[in-house]
């Protein structure tokens, strides 16, 4: 069977909306089929997912910080040195910025772009949070990189699985302000390299004839796994596209590249049987603390004041945002000699309110110190229960009033960014505080 040649693939969607969709209608039916290993079993179907955060760490900067939306973002390392960048957000890729240039290039090609100081745990947390999201969609969940993660979904038809791709992309926008792009497809190669067929913000659902209809007149290259070099080697050997090297005869192949030469050309044909192995399974936690290095050493009481309430805020929001209350808080202190002391003390009943924990931080504080500079503050919830197995103390209609007015803070953060909308008491430590992601710094999790 020859290769089709520049044909748009029907299988591609993108900004679609509501579940009128017909995605059936977009699927061509199937080529004739490629040869099919032995043992594979097509009753029992199951679907991959490959979700990619569109420009991460870029994007995520841009959430944390509103005032960064639209405008061209370049991470990296500490701006006022050498380097190189990180990640830079699609309104500075047109410039020509791309991960691994030199910043001296890049502030070149880009001027006026906003350059931010990269803050790998900020981006660890909301990886951890994505997981979070995904295994409330499928328990098989393995992630790829930091900003990339397999899901599998067992006996789903492929317009099953557009489907939840859809719900997946728009939970993540309306939850973290992120866009995603997703690869649906019959296993793990299909999927990621569907994935990069629309970006950002792509839908891709392509099937065995999707694959081959996109792809095949491709250049070699753009399989998932060929690099510059073994493209060229392919190009010498008269293999120019994926077709190509899909059609290439299997002795050639093993001559040439040796064991994987035919792993190649299964690629090529889109086969694939690498299993989707899942990190780990949901378990309970139990604690979550947030702790902070302050940007100096410090001794004035409202500012360390104002650190606890932030701190108390993001613990708290975060129970909040996973559906648990605590009942234990523990304070740690270190001064500027490095000495660490901790205390705790338990709350009346359970809470994921930031104002009791507040108070007891601040009782705890201030029986632990002793006027000497302080280096680092840390607040830690623990004796998890998940919300809905506490008695609810806050039948009253001022504790309820109180609740729905934090549900609603709490939906104006998840849209707008953490610095939407912060304590007031903590309003001197905005710039000072702004590198502590909700999410985690040294967060402990157990």
């Amino acid at each position: 069977m020859e290769p089709s040649r520049g044909a748009e693939p029907a299988q591609v969607l993108r900004g679609r909306r509501g579940r009128g969709g017909n995605l059936r209608a977009l699927l061509r039916p199937a080529d004739p089929p490629l040869d099919v290993e032995p043992g594979v079993d097509r009753s029992k179907p199951f679907m991959i997912l490959l979700v990619d955060m569109d420009a991460f760490f870029a994007s995520v900067e841009q959430a944390h910080h509103p005032w960064l939306r639209g405008q061209p973002v370049i991470v990296c390392g500490d701006p006022s040195r050498r380097g190189v960048v990180t990640a830079a957000s699609y309104e500075a890729r047109p410039s020509g910025v791309h991960a691994g240039m030199p910043l001296a290039q890049a502030r070149q090609l880009c001027p006026h772009a906003h350059y931010v100081e990269g803050n790998p745990e900020k981006y660890v947390a909301l990886s951890l949070r994505l997981l979070n999201l995904y295994l409330t969609f499928t328990p098989d969940v393995e992630p790829f990189s930091v900003d990339e993660a397999f899901l599998s979904l067992k006996g789903v038809s492929l317009e099953q699985a557009g489907d939840i791709g859809f719900k997946i992309q728009r939970s993540i926008e309306e939850r973290f302000g992120l866009g995603a792009s997703i690869g649906v497809g019959p296993n793990k190669l299909v999927a990621k390299m569907a994935a990069g067929v629309r970006k950002p913000r792509g839908l891709t659902v392509l099937d065995g004839a999707g694959f081959r209809s996109w792809f095949w007149p491709r250049e070699v290259r753009e399989l998932w796994g060929v690099g510059p070099r073994l493209a060229e080697r392919m190009r010498s050997l008269g293999m120019s596209t994926v077709g190509d090297l899909a059609h290439a005869p299997v002795e050639l192949l093993r001559g040439a590249f040796g064991i994987i030469g035919p792993k190649l050309r299964e690629a090529a044909r889109g086969e694939d049987d690498t299993p989707l192995t899942p990190y780990h399974r949901a378990v309970m936690a139990k604690s979550m603390g947030h702790e902070v290095t302050l940007p100096e050493d410090c001794s004035d009481p409202g500012f360390l004041e104002g650190t606890l309430l932030r701190l108390s805020d993001q613990v708290t929001r975060r129970l909040r945002s996973e559906g648990y209350q605590g009942r234990i808080v523990s304070l740690k202190l270190r001064d500027a000699r490095y000495v660490t002391r901790f205390r705790q003390r338990a709350l009346t009943e359970f809470t994921a309110d930031c104002t009791p924990v507040f108070h007891v931080s601040c009782t705890l504080w201030r029986e632990l110190w002793d006027g000497s500079a302080i280096r680092l503050l840390g607040v830690t919830l623990s004796q998890l229960s998940t919300a809905g197995r506490v008695a609810r103390g806050e039948l009253f209609d001022r504790d309820e009033k109180r609740g729905r007015l934090r549900d609603a803070m709490d939906r104006v953060r998840d849209r707008l960014g953490e610095a939407s909308l912060i304590p007031a008491g903590s309003l001197t430590h905005q710039r000072e505080m702004s590198h502590v992601p909700f999410g985690a710094v040294s967060e402990r999790r157990s």
